[in-house]
């Protein structure tokens, strides 16, 4: 399923990005407020849009809402499992995306009025009452839930609803109802050309390396960037954690009463107080140390209070929250001396003020030279690996697989889905009769035995699909020239 997942990150951007009900009914993730305190808490800027800290944390959370959806529960998305899946970064990439599509809407003169913005509430038919009817006592609650402002949600909406309609406009979303004679003959020709192939496979761990300390010094100067050192941060800290809240029977019993949507059975049906005690008790402990971290963040910003003091590093993961270090997210930011408002971890919330930072350096040979020599007989592995490959691959005596397109759905030999795919892909883009394609960890080389064509079976739904897929290609690649993208945060760390 990971794998799976992997080679399918593009559309499942597309599919998390594209419909406006389905942001408005992720209302029961818990997009909650993160404490990102800075006013200048931009993590990116797209274009004329700001991307801005608290968006990207919900579209975090979105994000592995929808990879858990295919795995039927999100509890069995773990945090190794979302870095391995690049979920930080497929949220973010969402994000640039969807303002890209905004920056192109705005462009174009497309709006949304706030009528449309309310109808598309009152059709999601998520705050109904009883008798189905849109209830605005049942939105308050709502919003209060989700940690937003009625204005903050509203522009969300309003914003999906513009890549909606610049969508349908380009008809990305669809299948296109019309494909030209031209464009059916070059596409049905592109999937009917057929060669027979002989391959073979040679794994990088044939090729033997030696070690010269000067080549890897020199090699070392010319990749320097990839070696640094972790920034460090002085902190002066609070903790605050869930566990040590003790509420009330009398505060649990008003939570439940004021949030009963929150505890619903997977029928849809309200458990008793009784029922729902433990996600109730961690509700409520999670709202009492919000405000006992409030008061702490006051009194150690007056100096009333003072906190524990520490060095921490930005790899060294001290405060997480779903994978992503917050804290760090906001001390690059922070001016030296600030105080940080409390910022919501796995555990707690923590108040924090920024005593001293010391900015990431380029390590020294030495310090670096562990990791060097891993990267540099790599490096020399793959240079041998691609002599060798041009050496054998006009002789080479390898397997014949039969007949591929560049789709072909049969397994090639030890190659995974993604491998398959590239090595296809290289293949029948390529004017020459033999090759290699380069891998990692190796190389594939292959030969034209004989080629053929056949008639595309599968009808015009698959011209029409390919048209779609160069329709949102290119559309990505125009995107991306017009409208200037700026990082301010890496949340790949």
């Amino acid at each position: 399923m990971i794998t799976w997942m992997q080679k399918h990150k593009k559309w499942l951007i597309i599919t998390i990005w594209v419909s406006a009900i389905a942001f408005i009914g992720a209302g029961m993730v818990n997009w909650g407020s993160y404490g990102f305190s800075l006013s200048n808490d931009k993590i990116a800027r797209v274009g004329e849009i700001d991307i801005r800290i608290p968006e990207y944390q919900r579209a975090y959370n979105a994000t592995l809402r929808e990879y858990g959806a295919l795995f039927q529960s999100a509890d069995m998305i773990d945090e190794a499992q979302a870095r391995q899946l690049g979920i930080p970064q497929i949220a973010l990439r969402g994000l640039i995306q969807q303002a890209q599509l905004r920056n192109f809407a705005h462009d174009l003169g497309l709006m949304v009025s706030d009528n449309e913005v309310a109808q598309a509430i009152i059709d999601a038919k998520v705050q109904v009452d009883e008798q189905g009817n849109f209830s605005p006592e049942l939105y308050k609650a709502f919003l209060k839930q989700i940690g937003m402002s009625t204005s903050e949600f509203e522009e969300d909406v309003r914003n999906q609803l513009l890549v909606q309609k610049l969508l349908g406009l380009v008809n990305v979303n669809g299948v296109p109802s019309f494909v030209t004679p031209l464009e059916e003959h070059t596409l049905e020709m592109a999937y009917g050309i057929n060669d027979r192939l002989m391959v073979k496979i040679i794994p990088i761990s044939q090729i033997k390396t030696n070690i010269d300390e000067q080549e890897m010094r020199a090699f070392w100067e010319l990749n320097a960037e990839q070696w640094k050192t972790p920034m460090e941060f002085e902190i002066e800290y609070i903790f605050v954690p869930f566990s040590a809240q003790h509420p009330t029977q009398e505060a649990l019993q008003e939570h439940y009463e004021n949030f009963k949507s929150d505890y619903l059975d997977e029928n849809g049906h309200l458990m008793s107080i009784e029922q729902s005690m433990s996600k109730l008790t961690h509700d409520v402990q999670k709202l009492e140390a919000e405000r006992a971290a409030k008061r702490e963040y006051r009194d150690l910003k007056n100096g009333s209070k003072n906190g524990e003091k520490r060095i921490i590093k930005e790899n060294e993961g001290f405060f997480i929250k779903r994978g992503i270090d917050l804290v760090v997210a906001d001390m690059k930011a922070a001016q030296v001396g600030q105080v940080l408002q409390p910022i919501e971890t796995d555990g707690g919330f923590v108040t924090l003020k920024l005593l001293g930072k010391k900015e990431s350096i380029n390590q020294t040979f030495e310090e670096a030279k562990d990791s060097v020599k891993v990267m540099y007989k790599h490096h020399k592995a793959k240079e041998g690996l691609t002599l060798l490959a041009k050496e054998q691959m006009e002789n080479f005596v390898g397997t014949d697989i039969g007949f591929v397109n560049r789709f072909s759905q049969n397994a090639i030999l030890t190659l995974n889905e993604n491998e398959k795919s590239s090595f296809l892909s290289q293949v029948f883009h390529s004017r020459n009769p033999s090759g290699y394609v380069l891998f990692d960890d190796k190389v594939v080389l292959y030969r034209v035995l004989e080629q053929t064509y056949f008639t595309p079976d599968k009808g015009d739904t698959l011209v029409k699909n390919a048209k779609m897929g160069a329709i949102h290609d290119a559309l990505i690649e125009y995107l991306n020239k017009m409208y200037k993208t700026t990082m301010y945060i890496d949340v790949s760390k």
